[in-house]
């Protein structure tokens, strides 16, 4: 690794990359996720997070076993999505805001992200053994043969890397960006300290008050994104870094071995049943109709962390993506999720 200094137009850029590989890793699960045919689903009734530990459940399938791994990991990616997002106002709130569109729109025909090292092919697809490489291969734990870093880079070995980065920058950097009496243009769905009875109680995902604080916040925030997901060295997620809810059983592993587990599954029991390709006359329009509500909620995300609106207004075209996705699958393609110039989109 070369040695290099941080400086605040680094860790603005790598923050950026943060909340873009967060956003980008969120359309891969999501398509492979509603690719499956759980029993009783449909595009009218997606399939949804149900807990199925019997097995004398009548829910349990195995296609509701491996949807239950991905979806869950999802729910988390939107947390680390919003934490990114929080860590980038923190430091950057007087100046800019992060920025899911343009350039920043994710893209899924160039491969990984230049700044990850990794070399899977990278498309949208359905449940199967090169979609779960890829998918596994993002949330690989950082390699223990990797050096600790030196200032930034402008290529990582692994996302856990580029995270470890970002929390030496933040450490490095903080005293001199932080300033308390700005408004930092905080938003949490999940980790929300003003909600007690959140999820995730062990961490915020907002970060804020005076400097001491704000930087014990970030810093847990950034060590729970590492732990559940590209940075954990072992299958278990630390007990106040995941849902309280015994319910929750998939969100005690980390994100690689909830992958691992449905690769298992596919190596052990087959392939699970998912739907075919083949195509039909509805194809453009379901297309176009996921593309266009996609498009949206980039643009509502943008606009939720510039402060130009409630992130729970924002997040209305997430909720609406799962019967856009499976009408895709239904009708033979694969969802594209392309995202359009915003007037095509109105």
């Amino acid at each position: 690794m070369k040695s290099n200094a941080w400086t605040e137009a680094a860790l603005r850029d790598h923050l950026q990359k943060a909340v873009y590989l967060e956003i980008w890793t969120i359309p891969i699960y999501l398509t492979a996720a509603y690719s499956l045919q759980v029993p009783g689903s449909s595009a009218v009734n997606p399939p949804t997070l149900t807990p199925v530990r019997s097995p004398k459940n009548p829910n349990r399938s195995r296609e509701q076993l491996a949807f239950n791994n991905i979806y869950s990991v999802v729910v988390q990616e939107m947390l680390h999505l919003e934490i990114a997002c929080n860590l980038y106002n923190a430091l950057f709130a007087k100046g800019s805001s992060p920025k899911f569109t343009g350039p920043w729109a994710p893209r899924y025909d160039k491969g990984f992200p230049p700044w990850i090292g990794a070399k899977v092919p990278v498309e949208l697809g359905p449940v199967n053994e090169a979609q779960l490489l890829l998918m596994s291969t993002i949330e690989t734990p950082e390699p223990k043969s990797d050096p600790p870093p030196d200032g930034p880079q402008e290529v990582y070995d692994s996302i856990g890397q580029f995270y470890k980065a970002i929390e030496q920058g933040v450490d490095q950097l903080w005293e001199s960006l932080y300033d308390p009496s700005v408004d930092h243009r905080q938003a949490s769905a999940f980790a929300n300290p003003q909600y007690p009875t959140d999820d995730y109680t062990g961490f915020s995902a907002t970060i804020g008050g005076d400097s001491q604080t704000a930087r014990a916040q970030a810093d847990k925030a950034i060590r729970a994104i590492v732990d559940q997901g590209e940075g954990s060295r072992g299958p278990f997620i630390n007990k106040d870094e995941r849902p309280a809810d015994d319910a929750d059983l998939e969100d005690r592993f980390s994100h690689y071995a909830r992958f691992r587990a449905v690769q298992a599954m596919l190596k052990l029991g087959g392939p699970l049943l998912t739907y075919p390709q083949s195509g039909s006359a509805g194809l453009d329009d379901a297309q176009r109709s996921l593309n266009v509500t996609y498009t949206r909620l980039l643009s509502m995300l943008e606009k939720s962390f510039a402060g130009e609106m409630s992130i729970d207004d924002g997040l209305g075209p997430m909720w609406a993506l799962p019967g856009k996705i499976v009408s895709v699958w239904a009708a033979g393609g694969v969802p594209a999720f392309q995202a359009l110039d915003a007037s095509s989109a109105l």
